[in-house]
């Protein structure tokens, strides 16, 4: 004798193959043949669905107003980044460079030292040529600090354009300025080049 959880599974069986049977055809030939009803009521598994995904927006950055970075020199543009770790200026009034220096992090490599190409030094400064790639360098003098005072903090999230030159303050990522090719990201944690 068929135990009524063998006709159920054939039926489930049966019944599943029917399903894939009529996915694949119009019509499915033969004749459906009834089973017993269980008399014992059918149990339900629990299932768990994925936990919902959140998704993250960062907000574009909000461009600033140059003027209110601007220098007494014309074509010079000097901001600080929050905390005031970095000191950093854009440079039209001649060829076009920008830079940031201040506390490096403890990753930044060794360059020629100012002054004494022989010696290598840990890098104190990044810059940024309008037509070349980003370089950790060794400066002796302050070059992207504003000697007039404490510069203007650029706030995380904002964006300071000058032409050639974007330079972006980001709360994680730190500061990155950039033309459309080449930049440099800089923070208390690490720096890169391009």
């Amino acid at each position: 004798m068929i135990s009524r959880r063998a006709r159920l599974v054939s039926f489930v069986v049966v019944a599943g193959a029917a399903l894939v049977a009529a996915g694949c055809s119009r019509s499915v030939e033969g004749e459906a043949i009834a089973s017993e009803a269980p008399t014992e009521p059918a149990s339900t598994t629990a299932t768990s669905s994925a936990p919902p995904t959140t998704t993250t927006t960062t907000a574009a950055p909000k461009p600033v107003d140059p003027d209110d970075y601007a220098a007494t020199s014309e074509g010079v543009y000097y901001f600080a980044s929050p905390g005031g770790q970095f000191g950093c200026a854009i440079l039209v009034h001649t060829a076009p460079l920008t830079g940031c220096q201040g506390t490096m992090p403890t990753s930044a490599p060794r360059v020629p030292g100012s002054g004494a190409p022989d010696v290598l030094v840990p890098a104190n400064a990044l810059m940024l040529e309008g037509d070349g790639p980003g370089e950790w360098v060794s400066i002796g003098d302050i070059a992207f600090t504003d000697f007039g005072g404490a510069p203007k903090t650029l706030p995380h999230g904002s964006t300071l354009t000058v032409d050639p030159f974007t330079c972006t303050v980001d709360e994680k990522t730190g500061v990155t300025c950039e033309t459309d090719a080449h930049g440099f990201t800089v923070s208390a944690t690490g720096g890169e080049v391009w």
